[in-house]
């Protein structure tokens, strides 16, 4: 497990209405000068990435912003979270930069995890 935990005073996981997960490609395919091509794991475990969405207060989303940019190194340091599938803790990481949108006096933000 990563020594950094999600924050106790963020939502504990992604919001299920939007959620989406994708399992990234984990085969290297090598074509023969004759016959099938072989196939073999480039890995011995897949990462699975997650896309969704939280709905946060102002304090809540300058607490993300902090913990993104200061704690995660600016989002390059693994972190333990809260798988939103089997809500098991797990070790994740940011693919890339969340984003933000307003949304009735709160904000919505949007990010993709990679699950490691």
């Amino acid at each position: 497990m990563a020594e950094i935990s999600w924050p106790d005073t963020l939502p504990k996981t992604l919001l299920m209405n939007g959620l989406s997960a994708k399992r990234n490609t984990n085969i290297v395919r090598t074509a023969m000068d004759a016959g099938p091509v072989k196939t073999r794991r480039r890995y011995t475990a897949s990462i699975k990435v997650f896309s969704g969405k939280m709905l946060l207060d102002e304090s809540a989303r300058a607490e993300l912003e902090r913990f993104y940019m200061i704690t995660l190194a600016d989002g390059v340091l693994r972190f333990n979270f809260t798988d939103p599938q089997t809500l098991e803790t797990a070790e994740f990481r940011f693919t890339e930069p969340y984003q933000e949108a307003s949304a009735d006096g709160f904000c919505e933000v949007s990010m993709s995890l990679e699950r490691l």
